[in-house]
This record gives C-alpha cells, structure tokens and sequence, in this order.
C-alpha cells in the first residue's frame, strides 16, 4: 500500500487428481474381508497436497483392470493439474500403470524406477503438459515419495521462487543403520530430548505398515554414496 500497489499476482492453487488402484483396496468406511485393505494413501496424500497448497481431487479406487484405470485417468488428467495414481500390492499394478499413463499422451513415462528406498517402482511421466506421478501402493513408500517428487512439482505450480527447505532439527543418530551403496535411503526415526541435544532413534518397520510414520517424528536421509550410518553420527531429521 505505500508504494500505491494494490493489485499482486496470486498463482491459482493447483488440481491434483489422485487414484487409488488396487483390487485389494476398500474405502475406509468399509470392514475389510479377506485380502482386503483400506485405502490409507487417497487421505494421506491429499493432507501432503493441502499442506503444499494444492487441492486434492479424489477419482476413487480403480481395480487392476486397464481400462477403467485408463478410463478414470483420462478424467483426472482433463480436470486436474498434476495427476497421482497410488498402486495396489498387486504383482502386475507396476506395468499396468507404466502402461496406463503411456496411454494419456505424450512423451508419456520418462522415469520408470528410482533408486531410492521406500519407493524404487516410482513412475515419472508427463502427458499432454502435466506432470503424472505413479506412486508405490505401500503407505510408507508412497508419502516418502510423494514428498521427494509430489511436493516440488505443486511448488513450481505456486510460482515460487525460493524454496526453503522443509522444516526440521539436527540431531545425533542412536543406532547403525546399514545401506546398499549408490540407493539413496530415507529412514523414519524418533526423537528424543537428552543434555547433549536430539537423539534420533530409528522407528524399524515395514513400509506396507503406516503406523511406522505415525510413530516417527521425522525421516533422515542417508545419501547413495554411503553404505550406512553409525550411531553417534549427527543427522538432519526432517519433519513429516
């Protein structure tokens, strides 16, 4: 107002269509039978996005079937910005999504596999101009990588210009914690106030178990260079 501005440009938030794909899955509401899981991923997803600045836009749970998979992605694509499809645990859902986002336009799946864990069978893709992101089904691996890739896309989106980097607090590693070289691994831990400062405690679970973040306090990230951590090194925990 003292410089007689009084009109900005605002950027509109973006429309992130996300799909759950899985025979397995079942809305939350719903007493899960026999080899049936509730679908964690369309809820966590869509907090990371509103926490980013986006707007989740649910397309529902698509079986493993190709085209109504296809079918509710060409919706979402038509209608949102970015598009996430989550992956069930079933054994063929990897190539049938690579297959699925090929189908949306092109150039179609750039990054099939990352080295990373949890998440190695992510999908990176663009199709007709918009970013498509095929995500692991685990819940774990699938908010890992939502917020390594996900994130950064919304951020362009918004127009911003300097990124700062995700909030977090240094802290000194409790454990060793081994890792292959040349993967990049992110590990959920727990911290603890001691004299000395931060103690980072790992949380150990398996990335199909969601209650491994609900107990960490933040992630620490151990680079593809190394083959571990010792206890007592000092770590950047970031937090979830």
């Amino acid at each position: 107002m003292a410089l007689g501005l009084t009109q900005v440009i605002v950027a509109r938030q973006p429309r992130v269509g996300i799909i759950s794909s899985g025979d397995e899955l079942v809305s939350p509401h719903v007493q899960p039978t026999l080899g049936q899981v509730r679908d964690v991923n369309a809820f966590t997803l869509s907090a990371l996005v509103e926490q980013e600045g986006g707007v989740p836009v649910h397309f529902g749970i698509q079986p493993d079937r190709v085209d109504e998979l296809l079918g509710a992605a060409r919706q979402a694509l038509q209608k949102s910005d970015v598009v996430v499809i989550t992956a069930g645990s079933s054994a063929s859902t990897r190539d049938l999504t690579a297959e699925v986002i090929d189908a949306l336009g092109a150039p179609g799946v750039l990054v099939h596999g990352v080295n990373v864990r949890p998440g190695k069978p992510t999908i990176l893709a663009v199709c007709a101009g918009k970013a498509v992101i095929g995500l692991p089904g685990n819940p774990v691996s699938a908010l890992v990588i939502a917020s390594l890739f996900v994130t950064p896309v919304l951020q362009v989106l918004l127009g911003l210009r300097r990124i700062l980097p995700p909030p977090g607090v240094k802290a000194t590693l409790t454990l060793n914690l081994p890792s292959q070289a040349g993967r990049e691994d992110w590990f959920p831990v727990r911290l603890v106030a001691s004299p000395q400062g931060f103690l980072a405690e790992p949380v150990f679970g398996k990335s199909n178990l969601i209650f491994t973040l609900a107990r960490a306090d933040g992630l620490i990230r151990i680079p593809a260079d190394a083959n571990g951590l010792q206890a007592g090194t000092p770590v950047d925990v970031t937090y979830m």
